[in-house]
Parts: C-alpha cells; sequence; structure tokens
C-alpha cells in the first residue's frame, strides 16, 4: 500500500493499489470536488500529481484531457488510481473560493 498526501492540506492516507484518488481523499477527510459521481463528465476533480506515482491514465481520461495537461502531472481524480508507491497531488484551489477571499478580505480592510 502507498501512502497519497494531499496538498494544501497536508493529509495523508494509506491507499491500496487500484483506489481512486477520490476514494482515498474521502476516507482521509479531504474534498476533491465533483459533480459526475466519478464518470469524468464534470472535470471537476482535477489534482496535480506533484510527485511520485499514479496509475496511468484510463481510455476515458485520455479521451477527456488535454494530452498536454497529462504530460504535465494534472489528472482527474475520479480516475488515477494509487499504486503501491507513495504520491504526493495538489488539489487546486476553487476560483470561486479564492474570489470570495479576497472579497472578504478588501472588506475587512476597510476597501469597498
Amino acid at each position: 500500500m502507498g501512502k497519497i498526501t494531499f496538498l494544501p492540506s497536508g493529509k495523508s492516507i494509506k491507499a491500496r493499489p487500484g483506489q481512486t484518488l477520490v476514494s482515498a481523499a474521502a476516507a482521509a477527510r479531504v474534498v476533491i470536488p465533483q459533480r459526475c459521481g466519478g464518470h469524468a463528465s464534470c472535470l471537476m476533480c482535477r489534482v496535480v500529481l506533484e510527485k511520485g506515482e499514479l496509475s496511468a491514465p484510463s481510455a476515458l481520461e485520455r479521451r477527456k484531457m488535454p494530452e498536454n495537461d497529462l504530460l504535465e502531472g494534472i489528472r482527474l481524480g475520479c480516475q488515477a488510481k494509487a499504486t503501491d508507491k507513495d504520491c504526493t497531488v495538489r488539489i487546486p484551489e476553487s476560483r470561486w473560493k479564492s474570489v470570495v477571499q479576497a472579497a472578504l478580505e478588501r472588506q475587512r480592510n476597510g476597501e469597498d
């Protein structure tokens, strides 16, 4: 069993080979956003492989993701699976979350 570390939270979990990142993240109480229930149709569950190893992209993932993204380590959390090797994946921050945080910060600083 390999260990998966999720960034930016830093939480880690041992995952069995073949377990999807979405499933492992849920077990570690880390949220990888998704809307399609793991069918690779919403593309919301993109993660970045920072180091280590994941399963090879599935045929479905290859159809849905641009080749350049795959080469840069961008994977779909619902399709990418753990191996027996350790890995670290980054869950990109939601654009909406960063917009809301910036607005709240401006409001706190009295900048309307």
